[in-house]
């Protein structure tokens, strides 16, 4: 059996001492960018990894971060994956994912296995509320929450303007002169301004509420037929829910999908039936996933920064894994409205 190459085999091989060579794995210490170079090639060459387990013995960590999220049935869960581990490679700490289904507790579901992943600390991404008041995020590592619901102050937060975004990017057809506006990702069961005005949490209910006050800042009064409740937050979802809308409203002049999933399912059930887009019906998505730039056509929709929101939700749970210890922090990202050529927006 070939012996396992180690830190000093690097240094003999680089001409460097063991002291320099730690230094580069671990990202400290300062020195001439070829010397740092002249180390990188010779891991390289001689194949050396580092041993996390012999690491965690000796500080007591493993310089890995997990990332519990649902499963990758629809694009931005594996988009937000990508961005978490981009982000996490830059400080040196790699990432253990593990999934949930969209049936079940959610969270509640896996966290046993955490236990078993010997992550330093873990960023929950969660799609619905959390029982409890949170009890979920009292763990024995550092949890950051990425979503749309309420920490109860239990652990830092990362979420998206979900309200401001979505009123804005409304407004934006409203005052094109657009009217009979669709809305395709409603939470089943808030059906009135009343009920969904009051919820503090929830990506649907927080992105409806900037539907509505799109229209209610205008004047406008709101078709409430077009407010259309989605079970399923993906492709298929998108379809079922364009489908049931053009089985029984006339077409409406433009759709608004609360995420891009479900707007790549509308353009395909809206071509299948013979519809152009956007000449007969203008077309939005929410979370600028790398899909929406390739659909036919290219998908207009709401780009929340994921890059900002991956970036922050790695740095907040790398601060409390290396010591941060203040009061819970939240931190929301911004948007643009990236206009493309399911709509007619751009001038």
């Amino acid at each position: 059996m070939t012996s396992r190459v180690t830190i000093k085999d690097v240094a003999r091989e680089a001409d460097v001492s063991i002291k320099t060579v730690s230094n580069v794995i671990n990202g400290t210490g300062r020195m001439r960018p070829d010397t740092r170079e002249r180390v990188e090639n010779a891991m390289r060459k001689l194949g050396y990894t580092v041993n996390l387990s012999a690491r965690a013995i000796r500080s007591g960590g493993t310089r890995l971060i997990g990332l519990n999220i649902f499963d990758f049935s629809q694009p931005f869960a594996p988009y937000l994956t990508d961005k978490v581990i981009e982000f996490a490679k830059a400080r040196q700490y790699g990432v253990i994912i593990n999934t949930y289904g969209s049936d079940g507790m959610g969270l509640a579901d896996n966290i046993e296995e955490t236990y078993r992943l010997g992550a330093d600390g873990w960023i929950f991404f969660s799609e619905r509320a959390l029982a409890d008041e949170g009890a979920v995020l009292q763990q024995p590592y550092p949890v950051v929450l990425a979503g749309d619901y309420l920490t109860y102050g239990k652990s830092d937060l990362v979420t998206m303007p979900n309200v401001e975004a979505v009123k804005q990017s409304v407004g934006r057809l409203l005052d094109s002169g657009t009217r009979a506006i669709a809305l395709l990702g409603a939470p089943p069961g808030m059906e009135d301004w009343e009920t969904i005005k009051r919820q503090r949490e929830g990506t649907q209910a927080l992105r409806t509420q900037g539907y509505v006050q799109a229209f209610l800042e205008r004047g406008l009064e709101v078709d409430w037929r077009y407010v259309i409740p989605v079970h399923r937050w993906n492709q298929h979802g998108g379809v079922q829910a364009t489908a049931a809308m053009l089985d029984s409203l006339p077409c409406p002049e433009a759709v608004v999908c609360l995420n891009d999933a479900m707007a790549l399912g509308a353009v395909h059930e809206l071509q299948r039936r013979g519809l152009r887009i956007p000449n007969d019906v203008q077309l939005v998505g929410f979370d600028n996933v790398p899909e929406a730039e390739y659909s036919v056509p290219a998908l207009t929709t709401i780009d929340p920064h994921v890059d900002d929101y991956a970036k922050h939700a790695v740095d907040m749970l790398i601060d409390r894994i290396e010591g941060y210890s203040g009061p819970a922090r939240t931190y929301t990202t911004d948007f643009t409205l990236v206009e493309r050529a399911s709509t007619r927006l751009v001038q």
